[in-house]
Parts: C-alpha cells; sequence; structure tokens
C-alpha cells in the first residue's frame, strides 16, 4: 500500500514506522536482543580501548554491522514466515542466506577486533 504522504509529514512517519520496527526486534526477537547486547557491549569496551575519534569509529563499525544484518536476517525470516508457514526447501535456502549474512558480520567483527588488539598490545 503506497503512502499518500508527502513532503516533512512522510519523513516524520517514516521515522516512526522505523522505531516501530526496533521495538518489534527489541522487545520480540531474542536474537536481536542477544546482537543488541553483545554490540552495546562492545560499543563500551570500544569507547575505553580507543585512543581517539576514529579507532572508536573503526571498533565500532562491524558492530553496527552486526545489527543492521540481523535486522535483514529477522525481516527476510518474518516474510518468509508469512508467505511460506510450511517447510519448503526455498525457503529454508531464504533463512539460511540470511543467518549467512549474520555469520559474515560476525566474522568480520572478529577480524577487525582482533587486528586491532593484535595491533594495539603486541606492537
Amino acid at each position: 500500500m503506497k503512502s499518500k504522504k508527502k513532503g516533512f509529514k512522510r519523513i516524520i512517519l517514516a521515522f516512526f514506522y522505523s522505531l516501530a520496527g526496533l521495538k518489534v526486534c527489541i522487545t520480540k526477537e531474542v536474537s536481536f536482543q542477544q546482537i543488541l547486547f553483545v554490540s552495546v557491549f562492545f560499543f563500551i569496551v570500544a569507547c575505553f580501548l580507543g585512543r581517539n575519534f576514529f579507532e572508536i569509529v573503526i571498533l565500532s563499525l562491524p558492530l553496527f554491522f552486526m545489527i543492521f544484518a540481523e535486522l535483514v536476517n529477522t525481516a527476510i525470516e518474518k516474510i518468509v514466515d508469512l508467505v511460506q508457514p510450511t517447510f519448503h526447501p526455498l525457503a529454508r535456502d531464504a533463512k539460511d542466506i540470511g543467518s549467512s549474512l549474520q555469520l559474515v558480520s560476525m566474522i568480520f567483527s572478529a577480524f577487525v577486533w582482533g587486528g586491532y588488539l593484535v595491533m594495539r598490545f603486541m606492537e
């Protein structure tokens, strides 16, 4: 259904729709809650570890990528469950691919954090 709202009002409504989506993930999705907890924890660690703003940003970007990946994965799972409530190989594949997005983001985070820690403390 296409919105008939235009201009600034559409932007405000889109903002509140986005907040509603975050609320659903935060209150109902355990995997999102776990990723959010880990990301917030490591963001706090990054604020203490980073020697400057650039280092904090470099350590934080993979954490936001993990949150982004979990949002996409959750959206894929919701759509697949709506369209295909019974088992279907393509539905399983779609969910597995969404899950692999999260795996890739976690590997990237571990790579960035591991590389940073090695460079910082083993020089």
